[in-house]
């Protein structure tokens, strides 16, 4: 017959080891998440992808479009908008530790030191109207005859040719600038001299998509930009939505790779912890009391018990001899040859990789999780005889 309260101990035991490990990994992950940069990291990657249209360096013109959202990229963070989002992690260990993660790097952000790690989307979205000079043409756009009835599609569909088309007046595209803006002045000129060369063709396909629906929600230009910006809003944050989902597959694997290393530095063997536990009545009482008392854990008062209850107890976890000796403990070792006792070690030492890797893994599943399960245990475990309720139409038993 089963013991229900010892396989909740167990449980409990068990889940508990997994709680401090994962509030390791999660603050080594965390640590390194911010020295490293990774998410500044990939964000930048994330928005270069954007501006490139996503295209892959195979052919030339895709490497032509990734080299030109990159410059683009690097125009837009030299933004003061988005410069001042930067925030680095300070401290000397911080920045000793940047410092020589560096040298080692393959790449650097921009640049620089560091680099924001989330920008919002209005922001994005200005700035990069802003360095394409949008604002301005259409400004000029305003100010041109009457006759002229230009949209933002108009303006987008005739950007890559007008430095070209100013310098020629007897061009058709001069011809053509000229039914957009009106007289060419120098102030047109100036502004026209301006714009960006390294504007990916996959950026102005892509607004130009935004364009045509503004166009159809808005009847004036002046509208119509406004409603261009929240376009490029909602562009930018399904961008983001997505960038995100990977970047949260990317910390999946990076908490797995972390959980395996503790795992096997600490040799948290899942196997011999439940075998201990089954067996080690003082190392299970000692798990489930404080357990009990995991969520005061943050206390310092509390963890010096917690210490204090678990010195001189052997737990099943780390290097120690003692601990070494029971999980290569040998039952009835006089009725083994040498032959059948090298086959269990090897067995044993397995079992002992295979236990890491199950640790490992549950590790990488986050202290949240592990919080929440092992209060749903506690809860079964403290749980008595529920109580009988009592209203005005049913009184208690006399």
């Amino acid at each position: 017959m089963i013991n229900l309260p010892l396989v909740l101990d167990i449980a409990t035991g068990l889940i508990f080891v997994y709680l401090i490990l994962s509030l390791l990994a999660s603050e080594l992950q965390e640590l390194l998440s911010t020295v490293l940069q990774w998410r500044a990291k990939h964000l930048q990657k994330s928005i270069e992808s954007l501006l490139s249209g996503g295209s892959e360096a195979d052919s030339t013109d895709s490497q032509d479009d990734m080299q030109k959202a990159k410059q683009l990229v690097q125009e837009l963070y030299n933004d003061p908008l988005i410069n001042t989002l930067n925030h680095e992690a300070v401290g000397r260990v911080a920045k000793n530790f940047r410092k020589v993660s560096k040298k080692f790097a393959q790449e650097k952000i921009a640049c620089k030191s560091s680099a924001a790690s989330y920008i919002p989307s209005e922001t994005f979205a200005s700035t990069l109207l802003q360095a394409l000079k949008l604002p301005d043409l259409i400004e000029k756009v305003q100010k041109g005859s009457g006759e002229s009835k230009a949209n933002l599609s108009i303006v987008l569909a005739s950007y890559k040719e007008l430095k070209t088309a100013i310098q020629t007046p007897e061009s058709e595209s001069y011809k053509k600038i000229k039914q957009i803006y009106g007289d060419i002045d120098d102030e047109l000129k100036k502004t026209i001299n301006s714009l960006p060369d390294n504007v990916p063709n996959s950026v102005l396909t892509s607004l130009s998509v935004l364009a045509k629906r503004s166009q159809i929600k808005a009847k004036e230009i002046d509208e119509e930009l406004n409603q261009f910006r929240q376009e490029v809003e909602t562009w930018f944050d399904r961008s983001m939505e997505r960038a995100s989902g990977v970047y949260k597959r990317n910390a999946k694997g990076i908490a797995i790779l972390i959980g395996l290393t503790i795992a096997a530095l600490t040799n948290t063997d899942t196997f011999h912890i439940v075998s201990r536990l089954s067996r080690d009545t003082a190392v299970r009482t000692a798990l489930t009391q404080n357990a009990v008392q995991q969520p005061n854990f943050n206390d310092p008062d509390v963890r010096n018990r917690f210490y204090q209850d678990l010195d001189g107890v052997s737990l099943p976890i780390g290097w120690a001899n003692d601990n070494l000796n029971q999980q290569y403990e040998l039952k009835h070792p006089a009725q083994w040859d040498n032959s059948k006792i090298w086959l269990l070690r090897i067995f044993q030492f397995f079992r002992m990789i295979l236990g890491w890797i199950v640790s490992g893994i549950a590790i990488s599943m986050g202290a949240p999780f592990w919080f929440d399960l092992l209060n749903k245990f506690i809860n079964v475990r403290n749980t008595g005889p529920k109580p009988e309720t009592y209203t005005k139409d049913r009184p208690p038993y006399k």
